[in-house]
């Protein structure tokens, strides 16, 4: 039963555009081409060869387990009708007549058993002169009877020729013209069988268009004469009757049309009216749907299309005919649906990544069912673009998908070789076609959408998103990308050649401006060559967001193309006429010559990808080898790569690409499979761990250095240590896991001890497989045998040093090599008991390269106490990573003012201020046998006064013995001086103290000023 879609369905813009999408597909299949490797020591992989497209198939009809169809293949002008059994292998039945009219006719279809296949005599191809008639076996599959029925075909119209128009089970229906009695030119509708005489359905009409048909009958739309109105009828063909079912007023069909083994009818919105085929003459009935809209209708399943502009695609929904499933887009891409006459919905539909196939639908669902999938034959894949960058792999192609698509394959290399990723779909192509052109950059791609001499755009995706404003062109084959950064793209075009510049565009605003021809993109910058005005070439930067222009080099010689990757430049060429290019860094004026005779070099980040051919190849045929040459590693020399796929003819794509953001390059053979090859040098995964020191003193710990490196290849390695200029060690091996974990004791190359000291060392890795050698690593370790120490100090009383609790800690390193310090300190406190007792040690500073530091200021864990004692401690790290012990303490006590409340002042004190003093204020007396008295429980005892000109005397008593006399007179002011110290015990016990004014040595000197009192705990 052939589908009536094409006359009511007003196909999309997006379905014209696949058919021309297909038609040139044929055009440029790709022939196999003839590529090998170069190289034999080279970092490989594969993908698997996407070498097949899916052509369209359109004029489904089914049958029970049998569907056929037809299909062109790029072998063919014509095309071929296939058939297929339960799912099974497609069976092609040879090439079909053309059916290029002005109505729908469906030159293979399948009825009751019967394939009709519509030929031509003309090895050209014209319209029907034969039909054959296969009759299937109850398997399915073709037996050995076949009927032929002629049509008498003229091309010139003449009155007595005909036209197919369907099957009608084992026989067909013809359209064939005569002149009526008044000599008017009409045409009649025949059922033609095998056998029998042809019976007259239809007459007097001007054209027919078989809508449907199956062995019962047919939905005609009939051209009546003389008007040419429109009338859609349907014939019974054993009683001959027939039903108007619609009368169009254009050429525009009924909304939906209903042809099942049952009923016929017409859809109108969510309105169905209906005959039954048994007995048409009873008159319609009506059905509400549960949808309108409804386009197609089997006998459980109503479905329509959407257009959907976000993609420029038709989306295919379908429900069940009772409401039972709800509405539902089946995805992918449909090109034909048509309900066959035993009351099945069919239709070819393409779903990306999933299959390619003619469904069968049941209860508006893609059908489960064994054998209700029949995969459409594939045949040669044209291969768009393919390009590369940042280590992923884009290719542009129409492999198993009605429309073009853009794959993705992330490469990665590591110690068991290179790898990719299986290829993910960036984006679908939904109108026109990728021609050739595809750049990538910075995560996004460019396309060009549309093909030769028509109207085209180049776009911008990221993520399968649109990005920025397209580039419109009238005429896409004059337009060639020249550079593309991901923001902004340089193109030739008609202009370049009048003028020779470059059209620079901006994808963000779609701003475009001028530059010179041999401009290059890079870094959100664009570099051109400016003559400076005598001999020489500027090369200038101009920054793309601020305008601000800068001269990055200088060259002598007339600058061909301009290529630039970071700090690096390449003119292609060097001088009129060269063949010979130049890679110089930015800022230099000088650098390398680069061979371009074979083809233009081209640069990568950190490679330069050449060109050469052999000496025994003709200069107009040979194999090209592309070679990479590093520029990040130690290897000077190229290395070949592979050599050159040809295109598959001078329209297709380069079967060929380098990535000039990471060093891979990529290649198509002849059988679609793609081969990536790495072009790096080993590259560090991951931070060094190299110790900076170690102690090979015995200890267990730091015994030895073991530095580790992991790279991403299998290297062989050479590390070298130095004491100054002479080399002391050599150590080398190989790591097939790319981790090197060298291991030096602190012996020599002869086995002695290595002196202690500062070593320079020199990491040489080398690819074990190419040979390219990395980068060479270097550093210094630290040999160390000493454990280091530190000492630290403080004053004994704070008031020394300053007039509040402040203590000025300073420590210093014993031995060489030390780094870094941890400071502690530890005060005792007493318990609840009322036991003194040393609190543990607590960090103050750690790893502090500081020498000093003030115990009480900004920094500081607590604020000192009056009348504790503090300890400081040090230790020390050294360059070899060693940590020496804490060191012996400093200890600082903070004395008690002269305002305490333990001080008890008997007879005539004066209170003083003296900014100099401890905390601001000093005690006076000059009255003899005036005293203070406290108690001193800790080990020793320390006064604090001021020694003026004046001073007087005082005595020390200590449990009411006098322990010391002490004279504060001084010829100069000198505050917060320690004037007396005693020791009271190695243990802490409480003792009474007294200090008592004695008379002074004269008058003048009777004064005595005390400041503090410091009891050592």
């Amino acid at each position: 039963m052939p589908s009536h879609r094409c006359r009511f369905l007003a196909a999309p813009a997006a379905l014209t555009a696949l058919t021309a999408l297909t038609a040139l597909t044929f055009a440029q299949a790709v022939t196999p081409v003839t590529a090998a490797a170069a190289a034999v020591t080279d970092v490989s992989a594969t993908l698997t060869a996407r070498p097949t497209s899916v052509p369209a198939a359109d004029e489904i009809s089914g049958s029970g387990q049998v569907v056929v169809w037809r299909q062109k293949t790029s072998a063919d002008a014509l095309a071929h009708g296939w058939l297929a059994v339960s799912g099974g292998t497609p069976q092609d039945l040879g090439r079909l007549a053309d059916t290029s009219e002005t109505v729908n006719v469906d030159a293979v279809s399948v009825q009751d058993g019967v394939v009709a296949v519509a030929t031509s005599g003309d090895p050209n191809g014209d319209l029907a002169d034969h039909v054959t008639l296969r009759h299937l076996d109850s398997g399915g599959h073709p037996g050995d009877q076949d009927d032929v029925l002629p049509v008498a075909y003229d091309s010139s119209g003449a009155a007595g020729d005909e036209r197919y128009r369907a099957q009608a089970g084992d026989g067909i229906l013809v359209q064939q013209s005569y002149y009526d009695d008044s000599s008017a030119y009409r045409v009649r509708l025949l059922l033609r069988t095998p056998g029998n005489e042809d019976r007259t359905l239809l007459s007097g009409d001007a054209q027919y268009e078989v809508l449907a048909s199956d062995a019962r009958g047919a939905l005609v739309l009939r051209r009546t004469a003389p008007g040419w109105d429109h009338k859609i009828v349907y014939v019974d063909f054993a009683t001959g009757a027939t039903v108007t079912v619609a009368e169009p007023a254009t050429d525009e069909l009924p909304q939906g049309l209903e042809f099942t083994p049952a009923h016929v009818g017409v859809i109108d919105g969510a309105t169905l009216t209906e005959w039954q085929r048994s007995a048409p003459g009873d008159g319609p009935s009506t059905v509400t749907l549960p949808v309108s809209g409804a386009r197609w209708i089997s006998d459980d399943t109503l479905a329509w299309y959407q257009f959907s502009a976000a993609d420029g695609a038709s989306e295919l929904f379908a429900m069940a005919r009772d409401g039972s499933t709800a509405a539902k887009d089946l995805g992918g891409t449909f090109t034909d649906l048509s309900v066959g006459d035993d009351g099945k919905m069919r239709v070819t539909l393409y779903r990306p990544d999933v299959d390619a196939a003619i469904q069968t639908l049941t209860d508006g669902r893609v059908s489960t069912g064994a054998g209700d999938a029949t995969t459409i034959p594939a045949g040669p894949a044209r291969l768009d673009a393919l390009a590369l960058s940042g280590g992923a792999l884009y290719t542009a192609d129409d492999s198993s998908r009605r429309q073009g698509v853009l794959l993705r394959s992330e490469l990665s290399v590591g110690p068991a070789g290179a790898s990719a990723s299986t290829p993910s779909r960036v984006l679908a192509y939904t109108g026109g076609l990728v021609h050739r052109t595809l750049a990538a950059a910075g995560g996004r791609v460019l396309v060009e959408q549309g093909s030769a001499s028509e109207p085209g755009h180049y776009q911008v995706y990221e993520n399968g998103q649109l990005v920025g404003t397209p580039l419109n062109y009238s005429d896409v084959s004059v337009v060639n990308v020249v550079d593309f950064d991901g923001e902004h793209v340089l193109v030739s075009d008609k202009t370049t050649a009048a003028d020779g510049t470059l059209l620079l565009y901006t994808f963000a605003d779609g701003h475009s401006t001028r530059v010179p021809s041999g401009s290059a993109l890079d870094g959100g910058a664009v570099y051109s060559s400016v003559r400076n005005g005598t001999a020489g070439w500027w090369i200038r930067r101009t920054d793309l967001t601020t305008g601000t222009v800068t001269t990055a080099a200088t060259v002598s010689c007339l600058p061909g193309n301009l290529q630039v990757r970071g700090s690096r430049i390449l003119l292609t060429t060097c001088g009129a006429a060269s063949t010979t290019g130049l890679l110089l860094k930015a800022g230099s004026s000088t650098g390398t010559t680069v061979d371009a005779s074979v083809h233009t070099p081209i640069l990568g980040t950190n490679v330069l990808y050449t060109f050469t051919k052999s000496s025994e190849s003709s200069e107009s045929s040979g194999a090209v080898t592309l070679n990479a040459q590093p520029l990040s590693g130690t290897t000077t020399a190229a290395q070949p790569l592979f050599d050159l796929p040809e295109k598959a003819d001078s329209a297709a794509a380069e079967r060929w690409a380098v990535d000039r953001d990471a060093p891979w390059a990529a290649w198509m053979d002849g059988a679609g499979v793609t081969h990536v090859t790495w072009a790096g040098v080993p590259t560090a995964v991951s931070a060094a761990a190299a110790p900076t020191g170690f102690s090979p003193n015995g200890d267990g710990s730091a015994d030895t250095w073991a530095p580790t490196w992991a790279y991403n290849r299998p290297v062989s390695w050479t590390l070298t240590l130095k004491s100054g200029t002479t080399q002391v060690r050599s150590l080398s091996g190989t790591a097939a896991n790319g981790t090197v974990k060298p291991v030096w004791n602190g012996t020599t190359g002869a086995g002695t001890a290595a002196a202690e000291g500062a070593y320079t060392w020199t990491l040489t890795v080398r690819d074990t497989v190419t040979g390219r050698a990395a980068a060479d690593v270097s550093g210094k370790v630290a040999l160390r045998r000493t454990v280091p120490a530190a000492s630290v100090t403080a004053p004994t009383v704070a008031s020394s040093a300053a007039t509040s609790a402040a203590v000025p800690v300073a420590w210093s390193a014993k031995t060489a090599g030390v780094k870094s310090y941890d400071v502690g300190w530890r005060v005792a406190t007493r318990d609840s008991a009322g036991v003194w007792k040393l609190g543990a040690l607590h960090t103050w500073r750690t790893g502090t390269t500081a020498t000093s530091a003030v115990f009480g200021k900004a920094g500081s864990p607590v604020k000192p106490v009056a009348g504790l004692t503090y300890r400081f401690y040090v230790r020390a790290h050294d360059d070899a990573g060693q940590t020496g012990p804490w060191s012996r303490a400093a200890t600082t006590g903070i004395p008690l003012d002269d305002r305490a409340t333990a001080l008890h002042y008997t007879g005539t004190w004066k209170s003083v201020a003296a900014s100099s003093a401890w905390s601001g204020t000093e005690r006076t007396s000059a009255t003899k046998g005036a005293y203070v008295s406290f108690s001193a429980d800790g080990t020793q005892l320390r006064i604090v006064a001021t020694r003026k000109s004046n001073g007087g005397r005082f005595a020390v008593l200590v449990d009411g013995k006098t322990v010391g006399t002490v004279d504060t007179y001084a010829a100069q002011t000198a505050y917060r001086q320690v004037v007396f110290t005693h020791t009271l015990g190695t243990t802490i016990t409480t003792h009474k103290v007294q200090l008592r004014v004695l008379a002074g040595s004269t008058s003048a000197r009777s004064t005595v000023h005390l400041d503090a009192i410091m009891i050592t705990r």
